[in-house]
This record gives structure tokens, C-alpha cells and sequence, in this order.
């Protein structure tokens, strides 16, 4: 069967050796930043260039203590599968993230309901030039 080249949940996730569940929402992001030039009697941008890029990774799960457990400023690498909604091979995209700096955790509840948390992350490229993104299926 071909893949459906449509994902739906998250599993598989940890950041270091601490695996973590229960997870309601997650997010990877490129972080590129574009700036533009006009100049003479330019209407619209002449030129859109690329300056920096800026990974970052946010999860949202019923886990709180697990997220509090991550130290701010902890490095590590955080991944994360999000898997092929119809569950076929290489449908899967696995997430990685090297170098994933631990920026905070915020955990929220209300009386009666579930409490979650959001954990935020950061990346570096230890050499500033490769990126600590990299995505593969599975």
C-alpha cells in the first residue's frame, strides 16, 4: 500500500534518554528569518534573501512531571515520530533534533480537568553551518 502522505500522532518522543508521553500537541519548526530589499522605485521586494534559521520544538503533554524533570539550558537531542495515518511503512516522519537546548516548561490546570504542559526547546549547530534538524521516514 502506498503511504497516505498524512500524519497523525505523535509517538516515540524523548529528549536525552527520558522518554515522554501522553502527548497532545507537538510542533518542530525550521526557524528560517527573511529579510527583503527595495530600493530606486521598487513597489515589491526585488530581492528576499534567507539570513538565519533558528530550530525550535515545542510539546504539549499530560506528563508534567517528566517535563518538569528537564533542566533549562539542558542540551540534549529531542525526537519524535509522527506517524502515517494509515500506519504503512515509510509513511512515518521521524523528527530529530541534535543539539536541542531545554528552554522552559509551563504546566497549566484547571480544578476538575487535566493538567498539562508545554516544554519549548531550542537548537544550536555546534559548527554554525549544519542544520540540527533532520527529518527521515520510517
Amino acid at each position: 500500500m502506498a503511504i497516505s502522505k498524512a500524519q497523525i500522532n505523535w509517538t516515540a518522543c524523548e529528549f536525552g534518554s527520558t522518554p515522554f508521553a501522553r502527548v497532545t500537541a507537538g510542533m518542530f519548526g525550521q526557524g528560517g528569518q527573511l529579510i527583503k530589499f527595495k530600493g530606486d522605485t521598487d513597489l515589491y521586494p526585488s530581492i528576499i534573501a534567507n539570513v538565519a534559521n533558528e530550530p525550535h520544538a515545542s510539546f504539549t503533554s499530560a506528563d508534567v512531571g517528566t517535563f518538569w524533570g528537564f533542566t533549562p539550558g539542558t542540551s540534549g537531542t529531542l525526537t519524535a515520530t509522527l506517524n502515517d495515518a494509515k500506519a504503512v511503512a515509510l509513511g512515518a516522519v521521524v523528527f530529530t533534533l541534535s543539539n536541542a537546548v531545554f528552554e522552559n516548561a509551563d504546566a497549566n490546570a484547571q480544578h476538575a480537568q487535566f493538567g498539562t504542559v508545554t516544554g519549548t526547546w531550542q537548537a544550536y549547530a555546534s559548527d554554525g553551518l549544519t542544520n540540527p534538524m533532520v527529518i527521515t521516514r520510517t
